[in-house]
């Protein structure tokens, strides 16, 4: 064979020369083709390496994507028995707060029958707070809300939260302090429905409500939406005080407040016109008995806590102002509100609210900076529903409170109370002898709030 192959190539080399006759040797040519068969067979070796080293990184892809996939099906196949939380929790959120509060009274003076006063010793109190919030989404349009808080035992009294540390160790009581249900429509851009125990949706200051006061009953409220800067609104209340019978008019409360934010640059202005309408307070519980926050400074007739009543009606005439803006990016509040009792004497029925917040408590590092002065004559409004610590109606003073937001969720807070009463107290049938122990005060609280 190899000597045919030569003899061909002998012959091909001299048929194709560019004319030129060339002959190579036999041996030569063998040797050529020896070396060349070697190559060949070199080459070939190589690819039925490179085939194998190819089939194995195949085999190898594939295992390990068979893994993955098997490992994928397990994690696919646990994952119904390894979820943490059932689908109910995506629709409840809830949270909470405890306060820790010291609160001294000082300075404190007992007014005498004969007109002078004495000194009443200092008071030392250590009081807590606990309070938790649970806001559920019923839909995207209803929601459900709830909280249960702390309070005192007595009357259970709607203007505080607080538990005094006292009574040999004794447990606290629990109370449920809000529960009710919000509907938003979509056919209706701002308007919103609420009915049950629910925090109070009207504008207001501590003056008319304290801010422990949740009241109970439906309110209804609509704010247009259409307009970017000007926004009126306005609120309808019906609450139900006490309920008795079918023969007796229960004790209720109806509100109308209508007014509007208005945007002014880098001014909010909002603005709001108020009627409270106290309807048959005769019928309630505690109130009229004055045995209630003691009265709240109001003018009773009648024999404290068995035939008292309220000597007059609050039909209460109110406008509430607040402008927000910043100044040096310091965020500033004014507020200003003034109350009139439309059934009393004209030297007992006007009340009005003055003061000013610098910053805000939302994060860690925060300052805060309120204060305000109040003037609330006698009958002015119910004294019984106003601020606890600021003694209702018939009261008079200023209130400094500072924040700090020592974390984001600590807040320590320190209010001081400079108070007096508006009328001085007179023994007669109209005043109260408890409010001989409310002349001058002087009252410092230092909390610290830990929210959840």
């Amino acid at each position: 064979m190899k000597r045919f192959l030569a003899f061909f190539l002998s012959l091909l080399f001299i048929v194709t020369g560019s004319g030129a006759v060339y002959a190579i040797s036999e041996k030569e040519i063998i040797d050529r083709l020896e070396a060349l068969t070697q190559t060949v067979a070199k080459q070939q070796e190589e690819i039925r390496y490179l085939k194998q080293q190819l089939e194995a990184q195949k085999a190898a892809a594939e295992g390990l994507s068979g893994k993955k996939e098997a490992a994928t099906e397990r994690v696919a196949a646990k994952e119904p028995e390894e979820k943490k939380f059932p689908e109910w929790t995506e629709r409840v959120k809830v949270g909470g707060d405890l306060r820790l509060r010291y609160e001294g009274l000082y300075n404190r003076e007992q007014q005498q029958t004969n007109g002078t006063t004495t000194p009443i010793p200092t008071r030392d109190q250590y009081r807590i707070r606990a309070r938790v919030f649970v806001d559920g989404t019923v839909s995207d349009e209803v929601s459900a809300h709830f909280m249960l808080s702390t309070n005192q035992d007595t009357n259970k009294e709607a203007p505080t939260t607080n538990q005094t540390l006292k009574d040999d160790f004794n447990d606290k009581s629990i109370y449920l302090h809000r529960a009710y249900g919000i509907y938003k429509p979509h056919w209706l851009e701002g308007l919103e429905l609420g009915a049950g125990k629910f925090k109070n949706p009207f504008l207001h200051t501590d003056i008319m409500w304290d801010p422990d006061v949740n009241p109970e009953g439906i309110y209804e409220r609509y704010q247009y939406k259409g307009w970017k800067t000007f926004q009126p609104f306005v609120q309808l209340g019906q609450m139900v005080v006490n309920e008795i019978d079918r023969e007796t008019d229960d004790a209720a409360l109806y509100i109308f407040q209508a007014g509007f934010d208005w945007k002014i640059g880098p001014v909010k202005w909002t603005l709001a016109g108020s009627y409270y309408d106290w309807a048959n307070l005769q019928n309630s519980t505690y109130l009229h008995l004055g045995t209630y926050k003691s009265g709240g400074g109001n003018t009773f007739t009648g024999t404290l806590g068995t035939t008292a009543q309220y000597k007059y009606d609050y039909n209460l005439a109110e406008a509430i102002t607040f402008l927000n803006f910043n100044a040096w990016s310091v965020p500033v509040k004014l507020t200003f509100d003034y109350i009139r009792n439309t059934e009393s004497v004209p030297t007992e029925d006007t009340a009005y609210y003055a003061g000013f917040t610098l910053g805000e408590t939302k994060k860690k590092g925060d300052l805060s900076l309120d204060y305000k002065y109040a003037r609330i004559e006698r009958d002015a409004l119910l004294g019984s529903m106003a601020d606890m610590d600021f003694y209702g109606a018939n009261r008079k003073g200023h209130k400094v409170t500072f924040g700090a937001m020592l974390l984001d969720r600590l807040l320590f807070q320190t209010a001081y109370f400079y108070t007096d009463l508006v009328t001085p107290w007179v023994p007669s049938s109209t005043n109260w002898t408890n409010e001989q122990y409310w002349g001058h005060e002087e009252r410092l609280q230092v909390d610290f709030v830990l929210s959840f």
